[in-house]
């Protein structure tokens, strides 16, 4: 008997295990970093060092004497606002050949032979005016002398590099670097780690742009940090799968919990949950396995739910309809009361026609509406017959509008040069614009614009995000006169 349940104890043990190792499997490694976003008292980094939570400064380890990073904005003209939180991060490079870099211990080490992802938001201000460094006056040697070091605008493009370190300040594997960065708003940057051996230390660190004949003066913003998450080291395209709902829901309740499966999606950054058809933010994500649940406010009627995933890859998404449907009461019209019969209301009314999905009492000056169904084959700005349709709804809307005032925004991906991406996406924008005129739009309603490659809505290093690049949007410019 005491054998039979020794054996019966081995067994459900054995049967705990595998359950358990085949539930790790399934989890990535997650590595947070302390103060992701660079919250904290905002200061100009000093000669005598810098105050950011959860960072070291590398940058006066390498050049003594000279001034750490700093906690924007507020500080050299920059008032940029927050990607996230409060504050972020500002780092400079110099002409003398001296930059600045901050460091992070890892709670858990890079391990050899895995991948990793890893994303950050950059951008630049437009004025970075800090002192200039004089040839033959050392900056700790201005000080004690009392000279006055003239300020210049650090300002030409830079790049970040981010590097691993078996040991804090150290060099030990480049991890991934940007291409020079010149964008004005903040920008997400994906990452992909393959360590080569173990690495404790996380570094950030401002460079020059390589080659150059000579240094730059410039400067990165820098702010909401992912986790590092252990990825495939082929990435694969992602996949959303709605749990609950399955396919159409009807419900009494005034909020419905939803949940989702979400594989090769690694940062919360990277998930787009939209209810009938606006962004929905309040939901949770658990990047080490996937999981989505949020807990979303209903409209009667048929409610349109929408969840996306996206990485280098491309993007993927599924659509359910939760229909919320309430008792009605019974209405009993008292004998001596008249029955009353409401007109229906007018579908024509500006209040109810929409704009790209969206309704005119919606829309908000600056706001920014994807063409959804207009293309262009590349390095070309002509208009396809099919996707004229598209533009004579738009036209309809600003016939019917007339306090409606936008501008159309050309935008393509980066396999071109920076002036030929501008004039492309100009000739872009003002093809689109010629054809509302021709559709009997008025001309004052109207303006178009380039933006060349500088604002990418996907990665441009899959096909499918280049092609996505490859678009024109509306931004409102005015509205109710």
């Amino acid at each position: 008997m005491l054998h039979y349940r020794i054996l019966v104890l081995v067994f459900v043990t054995m049967t705990c295990l595998l359950h358990t190792g085949h539930a790790q499997q399934k989890k990535k490694t997650v590595i947070k970093l302390d103060n992701p976003s660079f919250e904290g008292p905002p200061n100009a980094g000093a000669r005598t060092g810098m105050y950011i939570p959860g960072w070291r400064d590398c940058g006066r380890v390498r050049f003594p004497g000279e001034t750490a990073p700093d906690l924007q904005p507020g500080f050299f003209k920059v008032d940029t606002k927050a990607k996230d939180g409060n504050t972020y991060l500002g780092m400079v490079a110099r002409d003398n050949e001296s930059w600045e870099s901050v460091t992070q211990a890892l709670f858990k080490p890079l391990q050899a032979g895995t991948c990793y992802n890893f994303s950050l938001y950059i951008t630049t201000s437009e004025v970075y005016s800090s002192p200039a460094r004089q040839e033959g006056v050392q900056w700790e040697e201005a000080y004690a002398m009392g000279v006055d070091l003239k300020t210049i605008d650090h300002t030409d493009p830079i790049v970040l590099r981010i590097w691993g370190g078996a040991n804090q300040c150290e060099l030990t594997q480049l991890l991934g670097e940007t291409e020079p960065v010149k964008n004005k708003n903040w920008k997400k940057f994906d990452f992909l780690f393959e360590p080569k051996q173990e690495l404790r230390y996380i570094m950030l660190e401002a460079f020059f742009k390589t080659p150059s004949p000579f240094p730059q003066n410039g400067h990165l913003l820098i702010d909401n940090l992912s986790s590092i998450v252990g990825v495939p080291c082929s990435m694969e395209p992602p996949l959303v799968k709605v749990v609950k709902p399955e396919k159409k829901e009807t419900t009494k309740d005034e909020k419905y919990a939803v949940s989702a499966n979400l594989e090769n999606v690694y940062s919360k950054a990277d998930v787009i949950l939209a209810l009938n058809d606006k962004q929905f933010t309040d939901f949770k994500f658990d990047v080490a396995t996937g999981y989505l649940t949020a807990n979303i406010p209903l409209k009667n009627g048929n409610n349109k739910l929408e969840i996306k995933g996206r990485n280098s890859e491309g993007e993927d998404i599924e659509t359910r309809i939760i229909k919320r449907a309430i008792d009605e009461p019974e209405v009993v019209a008292a004998i001596t009361e008249p029955t009353i019969t409401e007109p229906a209301p007018d579908p024509t009314i500006n209040e109810e026609t929409t704009l790209e999905g969206v309704k005119k009492r919606d829309l908000k000056k600056n706001q920014k509406l994807e063409i959804k169904n207009v293309a262009f084959s590349e390095d070309s700005y002509a208009i396809g017959d099919a996707y004229k349709s598209t533009l004579e709804k738009i036209a309809n809307f600003l016939k019917a509008n007339a306090d409606v005032v936008i501008e159309i925004g050309g935008h393509t991906n980066n396999r071109c040069d920076e002036e030929f991406c501008l004039q492309l996406s100009e000739n872009r924008a003002k093809a689109v614009m010629e054809y509302l005129i021709s559709n009997d739009v008025d001309q004052n309603q109207l303006k178009s614009k380039g933006y060349g490659s500088l604002e990418p809505v996907a990665s441009n290093n899959s096909f499918y995000g280049r092609k996505r690049n490859q678009r024109v949007e509306i931004k409102i410019l005015d509205i109710n006169g």
